[in-house]
């Protein structure tokens, strides 16, 4: 039986921020290259609130339909109603009131199509923006090559059919997170001569010649906004299809579905003609595995990478193969890989998690390669938050004493190569590397390579140098060995908490370590003190200050529940950790809480930076009934399922279900748990019982069972 599983996609869920990054109403395939999405108010972060659409997204051009005729970008803006708005992951349409035109658009890997509906032709025109760069005209063919700001290239060819001549001139053109400031672009206009006209495109990063070859290797000259819809929606189906639920409202379902979505957006797939550029600037065959990239690894290795192992195997392993490749063609496993080359973003070298995970649930890659490229970055690689290139004083001070250099509070910086503004961060690279150097011990050990695993798990337990038993809080260390002297956990390390944290205070990075919970636990004072310190975060105030004067400190913070921020990564595996220290129903009760507070069915449904489906990821995982506390791990830490029947197609075509019936708002403590009628002996099930294809039982109930896992 058919089963249409994107009419469960609102795609302008979380399009308004809660402080910091909204997300866009994209209509993309599955890590297709080629995003449509309406163009709005430059600089408005809040994308859901702007009265005006100003284009759509077509590569590197800006379209946009009129009858102004107008050369100006602002003039042939038009004001919009989301009640006559469609946004699904294979379509948008909309109605654009001030010159009555329907718009419609869609979009397959690196090619689309966009319709306009004219109520006459008279005056009607569609006008492209592009800002400064290459731009060849010929008849109803447009090339454009720009810049994508991040040291790449973009190549698009647009086609229209039924517009005539054209004409072309210069304009300034804002940018859209500063419209201030202005680039110099080129305007081309042309006159709708039909009451319909269609602009198919395509991209590639490697030119014109490849735009061509694409064009006619795909016939995307023959092809119909209606066939290119019809077969977006069957790759999103295919996708959306591996997860079926049963049970729950139809808002769970929604929030649901738009999460697997966004979680299988990134990375973007930039082979083209079976070629793609590298991070050495040369052209490559591909040989069968794709290239990928565009991710925020800092972000995404906590539960995008693993989802997308079991959801998507081809595209995973084809990341994989990419992440090597990047190592091979610049000396270094990528951090924030994207088109233009690797880009110096957050902390810690994160990628080897992938590495570590797929070795953990027997996921193919080259193992020889992967470690080569991880010791390297263990051993060579500098470890300063935005920063790139080979390890300085800093990083030699952890590979020496343990630990990550600090400074006193009103300390100024001693040295240069620290970044202004992000600052040392010094207990976050401290702890964030220890689970680095955790994950690259398992490839050792893989490879039989004894004294170098145990040297690696040796520094895995570097986060314990930088806690305080007086304090009962982690707390930076300067060079010499002493703890800072002046010391808030609140409140310390400046805006972010970036001279000793990452965007979040020490109340977070206490429970920052995925690769060690025991000796995390151990560390805290025993299992009842832990769950107390677990406790005591989700209610902890602001020390007499007003909320808002907190989340000036800490703007990525949001999602609060005391001090926990499910706004932010690092707190994502926390409310899982009681399942640690024998109270599995909080694990439970604060997962349930979470999700009815922060991802509603709503503009407002994303309570942080989607950040490249990391939170959705998370919102994935929760509402199946279980999460990957620690990514290298093939363990599976048990939640509270939102429904009453969860089926997963694995990778190996098995199928791996979640019985929760009566599960409910209420019903969300776990009575009892067995996998194929064998009780579980802890709060936790593995990969191979999922690819197994195991039933997970789960009887539910509407008050806690204390004893269970206690």
């Amino acid at each position: 039986m058919y089963q249409d599983y994107t009419q469960y996609v609102n795609t302008n869920i979380g399009t308004i921020g809660h402080l910091l990054t909204s997300t866009s109403p994209t209509v993309q395939s599955p890590h297709g290259s080629a995003l449509l999405a309406p163009v709005f108010l430059p600089g408005m972060k809040d994308r859901y609130l702007s009265d005006k659409i100003y284009g759509f997204q077509a590569g590197c051009a800006i379209v946009m339909p009129n009858r102004t005729g107008s050369f100006d970008f602002y003039e042939n803006a038009s004001v919009f109603d989301h009640d006559l708005e469609t946004a699904r992951p294979h379509y948008y349409e909309v109605l654009l009131e001030d010159s009555n035109i329907q718009e419609r658009h869609t979009a397959m890997e690196n090619f689309g199509v966009l319709e306009f509906d004219f109520p006459q032709t008279d005056d009607g025109y569609v006008t492209f923006y592009v800002r400064e760069g290459e731009i060849k005209l010929d008849g109803n063919r447009l090339f454009a090559s720009a810049s994508d700001g991040r040291n790449s290239t973009i190549s698009t060819l647009l086609v229209l059919d039924g517009a005539g001549d054209a004409e072309a001139a210069e304009r300034k053109l804002p940018q859209f997170y500063n419209p201030a400031n202005l680039d110099d672009g080129k305007i081309i206009r042309f006159k709708a001569v039909s009451p319909k006209v269609t602009v198919r495109f395509v991209i590639s990063a490697l030119g014109f010649e490849s735009c061509e070859k694409c064009w006619e290797n795909k016939q995307i000259g023959s092809k119909t906004y209606e066939s290119v819809k019809a077969d977006c929606q069957a790759v999103w189906n295919e996708i959306l299809g591996k997860v079926r639920v049963t049970g729950g409202s139809e808002d769970r379902k929604t929030v649901f579905y738009t999460s697997v979505y966004r979680a299988v957006g990134r990375m973007h797939n930039y082979s083209v003609n079976g070629e793609y550029i590298g991070f050495d600037g040369a052209v490559h065959a591909d040989n069968g595995h794709e290239y990928y990239c565009d991710d925020g690894i800092w972000d995404t290795y906590r539960g995008m990478h693993p989802l997308q192992m079991i959801l998507e195997p081809k595209a995973h392993a084809d990341t994989l193969a990419s992440y090597l490749r990047m190592y091979q063609q610049s000396g270094w496993l990528p951090r924030f890989p994207y088109l233009g080359g690797n880009v110096p973003c957050m902390l810690g070298h994160h990628t080897v998690s992938l590495y570590a995970d797929a070795l953990a649930k027997g996921f193919p890659f080259d193992l020889e390669l992967a470690y080569e490229a991880a010791y390297k970055n263990a051993t060579r690689r500098t470890m300063l938050p935005w920063r790139d290139g080979e390890a300085e004083a800093l990083t030699q001070c952890y590979y020496e004493k343990g630990f990550f250099p600090g400074l006193e509070e009103d300390e100024e910086e001693t040295s240069p190569d620290v970044h202004e503004f992000e600052n040392r961060q010094s207990v976050a690279v401290t702890m964030e590397h220890s689970y680095d150097d955790w994950c690259v011990a398992q490839l050792a050990l893989a490879l039989g390579k004894k004294e170098e695993a145990e040297y690696f798990l040796r520094r895995s337990e570097n986060y314990k140098n930088v806690y305080n038993a007086e304090t009962g809080f982690v707390h930076p260390r300067k060079a010499d060995g002493s703890f800072t002297q002046s010391y808030n956990p609140k409140f310390c390390g400046g805006q972010g908490g970036r001279k000793y944290f990452a965007e979040n205070n020490a109340y977070i990075y206490n429970f920052h370590v995925q690769h060690d919970l025991p000796g995390l636990i151990q560390m805290h004072g025993g299992k009842n003190a832990f769950a107390a310190k677990l406790d005591n975060l989700f209610v902890e105030q602001y020390d007499g200050v007003l909320k808002s004067t907190f989340l000036m400190q800490y703007p990525d913070a949001t999602g609060l529940m005391g001090q926990f921020c499910m706004g932010n990564e690092p707190s994502f595996h926390i409310p899982y950790l009681y399942n640690y220290c024998g109270q599995a129903y909080k694990t439970q009760r604060k997962v349930r809480e979470i999700i009815d507070l922060w991802f509603p069915n709503s503009p407002l449904g994303i309570c942080g930076d989607e950040d490249g489906g990391a939170m959705c990821s998370w919102l994935v995982f929760s509402a199946m009934g279980f999460y990957p506390v620690c990514p290298g791990t093939d363990r599976y830490d048990l939640g509270s399922p939102l429904f009453d029947r969860i089926e997963i197609t694995m990778p190996n075509g098995k199928t791996f279900t979640v019985c929760a019936e009566g599960a409910s708002g209420r019903a969300k403590y776990i009575q009892s748990a067995e996998i194929d009628g064998k009780p579980l002996e802890g709060a936790y099930f593995t990969h191979a019982d999922m690819m197994n294809g195991g039933t997970l039982t789960l009887e539910m109930g509407e008050r806690p069972n204390k004893e269970l896992f206690a």
